[in-house]
């Protein structure tokens, strides 16, 4: 008891809010990995670690080498494939809170800020996810505290590790280059004596250093991250209504948090007794109105709302100082709205629960569509293992050897080599998006095919000369037709040998 007393008086309450929320953090998240299985997009990810390089057509390296870490422990627990977001989620938290405290703010706006964090659905369901958003936020968070405690010691090594931690960022998503662009006009337009500073530099050197093996990567491999906007641009983001982005950026981020992050955007930049601040507050703005530009999709805009809100926090600390009790009302309804908003993000109660809490009702085609309907709903792979596992086992023993797994789209086949090591099932692969590894077979080989509703015998037939359907699965949560059920085929007589049928899946 004593040592406890003795710890809050050592150390500022500011600090004692950030420890609690890093707490209260990682026990939702745990929570929530108690509930789920995986989403479509993480067994890219973390196939992505078994095939180690300094690059991938879709997605920087970073994510992978995270993966590659996680797969050492070579297991499919839901924990162990999330350890690194379970750690970042902690840092994003502690760098949010140490923001605040940099920017002048006191515990209220430390509480303040860490509430808004913690209890946006949006924001704890990318954090929740192996995905690069999830580090994506926690660079951008630390890249804006080096700036933050450079605009208040002039210390130039902050310029240094902004830049380190820079180089990190660009290699988890590319999309803090929004961040630099943000940073490189607020600066030529307030702080153009940064560019004479020798550590900035220094730093810009370091930045390149870390990022050279990718950009190697990128010239040898002639630019797919280049392509591969162009592609979203053209099959996505032309389509976009930004309208309607925003509104979901509004809704998902919490709609009583834009009284902070507002502000922290729009108006910092012209108060005066911010104007220490004015480099952070610009350079946010202008990475908001770069990426709203760029078509960004709504969650693309989180980094910016994170290093937003501690700045919006710490203003109305300071200008309702005496009239704090408008705070803690205030404070008060976000966390409830919060606390009702935060199971559509990530799935901190049972999924059955969730059903009847939220009054979730079957559409006219008997589905109840969730938004993340793959990892809530944890069954779905199993029986798709159960199908392909009795398939495989009844073929031939000269079959089974030269047997493999096709999966449509990546996520099938990262799920059959994630999920069905323990049933000792063949090597899976699949041509869509960065899942470009293919074994090598010949015409003899037998195929296992796993494909969605619309997927029929005749697409596999043009591939293959024989083939069977051995099974549907339902998935009756989905909620996009395509997804309605999961098609199984047994395909033999193979047209093509794996050079020729990766050229034809290509071309």
């Amino acid at each position: 008891m004593r040592s406890t007393i003795m710890f809050f008086r050592k150390y500022p309450p500011e600090y004692t809010v950030i420890a609690v929320f890093i707490a209260i953090g990682l026990v939702l998240q745990l929570t929530a990995l108690s509930n789920s299985g995986f989403f479509s997009d993480e067994f890219l990810h973390i196939e992505a670690g078994r095939h180690p390089a300094w690059g991938y057509s879709d997605f920087p390296p970073m994510i992978a080498a995270f993966a590659w870490i996680q797969n050492l422990f070579n297991t499919d627990s839901v924990f162990i494939n999330h350890l690194f977001n379970l750690a970042a989620s902690a840092m994003a938290v502690l760098f949010c809170g140490l923001t605040t405290i940099k920017l002048g703010g006191k515990w209220l706006a430390v509480l303040a800020t860490l509430l808004c964090i913690l209890l946006s659905p949006g924001i704890a369901g990318t954090r929740f996810l192996f995905l690069p958003t999830a580090f994506d936020q926690l660079f951008w968070i630390i890249c804006i505290y080096c700036s933050a405690s450079y605009c208040q010691s002039q210390n130039a090594r902050y310029l240094i590790w902004f830049c380190i931690f820079g180089a990190l960022g660009f290699l988890t998503k590319y999309s803090i280059v929004f961040l630099f662009a943000g940073m490189l006009t607020s600066s030529l337009i307030f702080r153009r004596d940064i560019f004479l500073k020798k550590s900035l530099w220094i730093g810009l050197l370091i930045f390149l250093v870390l990022i050279t093996p990718n950009l190697c990567w990128q010239i040898k491999n002639q630019f797919p991250a280049i392509t591969h906007f162009s592609q979203l641009y053209d099959s996505q983001l032309n389509r976009l209504s930004m309208g309607g982005e925003l509104k979901k950026l509004f809704l998902f981020s919490n709609p009583f948090t834009m009284i902070f992050w507002l502000p922290g955007l729009f108006a910092i930049p012209f108060i005066s007794k911010f104007k220490r601040y004015k480099l952070i507050s610009f350079a946010l703005c202008c990475s908001f109105v770069f990426l709203f530009c760029a078509k960004g999709k709504w969650y693309y805009f989180f980094p910016v709302v994170i290093g937003a809100i501690p700045l919006g926090t710490v203003f109305f600390e300071r200008l309702l100082q005496k009239r704090k009790w408008i705070i803690y009302a205030y404070l008060t309804v976000l966390g409830l709205t919060g606390v009702y908003l935060l199971p559509q993000g990530i799935p901190i109660i049972k999924l059955q629960r969730f059903i009847e809490l939220y009054h979730k009702k079957p559409n006219k085609d008997g589905k109840i569509p969730l938004a993340f309907d793959n990892y809530y709903s944890t069954e779905i792979w199993t029986r798709i293992l159960n199908v392909v596992n009795k398939t495989y086992i009844e073929l031939p023993s000269e079959e089974q050897e030269k047997c493999f797994i096709l999966g449509r789209h990546y996520s099938m086949a990262g799920a059959m080599n994630l999920l069905g090591k323990k049933y000792g099932l063949p090597q899976a692969f699949s041509l869509h998006s960065s899942f470009e590894w293919m074994p090598e077979f010949d015409k003899g080989a037998v195929i296992i095919a796993i494909g969605e509703s619309n997927w029929l015998e005749q697409h596999w037939g043009e591939y293959f000369k024989y083939v069977k359907e051995i099974g549907i699965v339902e998935n009756k949560y989905a909620s996009k037709e395509s997804e309605y059920n999961y098609r199984i085929f047994l395909c033999k007589g193979l047209k093509y040998n794996s050079v020729e049928f990766k050229r034809f899946i290509e071309n």
